[in-house]
């Protein structure tokens, strides 16, 4: 348009009056894109601001980690942030990864890289309801210090091609293994079996009258009388769980959608199935509930809001004898929509899960932007490299507009002042 007024300006004089509108046009389209150039401009800035100090993830850590937090991000990525709690075996995590039987050495020689959830099993700290197995570990004077849990990562994340970024592997004990980015927590591609410690103690009568105490490996039948009708057979717990939506009329609570404000009732029980009294402890992990509701009656416990237990004073349970606790929740007013959890897929993912003897898998009724987050699994991976690249094309093209329309505007002026001169 410019250039056809222009061009015919010297036939055709009363064309100014268009050429004075077209300089008004690109006054206004001048300050339309000057506007647009320091809002490019400041969204740059921001975005760089982003790569030089990253945020926190919303949820980037649960106590379900193996380490809390991961093994970092950017330049602050290492294997020896895994090695580092693992020398001073912080949490048990050395002794978790030698019952594994997984050295030092093969966790150093490690190198990044990324896997598919197919066919590979995550560990972690607490229970799931999707738990394919677990494993014990032991101390190295085989003191039993914790159970881990290992689930099927295409169930964690719905999908069996979602990228898993971590170290990978390889160990004479379990093979290809990997220990995940961001949680630290251990892939590998079978549950293997617990480690075994010494043999059983067995408990048998010496003689008419004395009770004693033998190993199993240490019994020699000349010296020993090893009746089995007089061992003493070991007290054996079974636990189990139960919850009822009370809110709903007192239904199973896994059969059903809980919704905002409603009441949840768990109950716990010990059953002794052994032969002797034995100690009795109960303890739930309540770290999957607490995303969407309220402790409002602990039933007697006390719960630890760090570690996000609930535990009642050890008893002695007598054999065949069985005990119960029970505990209510209330989902929040407000479910929140926070984002799935980064370090762990459990968490915040519109169900409260929980595990004592027996899972209780809950779904919870959340709002439009988690469905939208199911549906839409995962987004292409940018970071911050590719994020700045686009930012400063976006930048260069607002640039070169602002900067067009305002030499256009001044080839006007310059056209217009020519004319009312006569010397066009």
């Amino acid at each position: 348009m410019f250039r056809n007024i222009v061009s015919r300006l010297s036939f055709s004089p009363a064309l100014v009056g268009q050429l004075s509108f077209y300089a008004k046009r690109l006054r206004k389209e001048q300050v339309t894109r000057r506007l647009g150039l320091i809002f490019t401009a400041l969204a740059l800035v921001v975005q760089s601001l982003v790569v030089f100090q990253a945020p926190e993830p919303a949820n980037a850590a649960s106590n379900n980690d193996f380490v809390y937090g991961g093994l970092g991000y950017g330049s602050n990525k290492s294997i020896n942030n895994f090695l580092s709690p693992y020398d001073n075996n912080n949490k048990n995590l050395k002794s978790i990864m030698t019952s594994f039987g997984i050295t030092r050495a093969e966790i150093a020689a490690a190198t990044y890289g990324s896997f598919k959830t197919k066919g590979v099993y995550s560990w972690g700290r607490h229970e799931r309801s999707i738990d394919a197995g677990s494993l014990k570990a032991y101390s190295s004077s085989w003191q039993y210090v914790e159970t881990v849990h290992g689930r099927p990562m295409s169930k964690l994340y719905g999908s069996d091609n979602s990228t898993i970024y971590g170290y990978i592997g390889y160990s004479q004990a379990v093979g290809w293994f990997a220990i995940m980015q961001n949680c630290g927590n251990l892939v590998t591609t079978y549950i293997p079996k617990s480690p075994t410690p010494p043999r059983d103690i067995v408990v048998c009568r010496l003689g008419d009258f004395e009770i004693i105490t033998i190993k199993e490996d240490e019994f020699d039948e000349n010296k020993h009388s090893k009746d089995q009708s007089d061992c003493v057979i070991p007290g054996e717990l079974e636990l189990s769980k139960y919850a009822k939506n009370i809110s709903q009329g007192n239904i199973d609570a896994t059969t059903t959608t809980a919704h905002a404000n409603d009441r949840i009732v768990y109950t716990l029980t010990i059953r002794n199935n052994g032969g002797s009294a034995i100690d009795a402890t109960f303890v739930d992990y309540l770290d999957d509930v607490v995303e969407y509701a309220t402790l409002i009656d602990n039933g007697g416990g006390t719960f630890d809001e760090e570690k996000k237990t609930l535990s009642w004073p050890t008893i002695s349970l007598e054999a065949g004898a069985k005990t119960s606790r029970t505990y209510t929740v209330r989902l929040l007013s407000t479910i929140p929509v926070t984002p799935v959890g980064q370090s762990d897929a459990t968490s915040y993912d519109c169900q409260m899960d929980n595990v004592f003897g027996s899972g209780t898998l809950i779904p919870v009724q959340c709002e439009t932007p988690k469905v939208v987050e199911k549906v839409v699994a995962e987004l292409p991976r940018t970071g911050p490299g590719e994020n700045m690249a686009f930012a400063a094309i976006v930048l260069a093209v607002v640039t070169f507009f602002y900067y067009r329309s305002k030499q256009m505007n001044k080839e006007v002026r310059l056209i217009r002042r020519d004319l009312n001169t006569g010397t066009l």
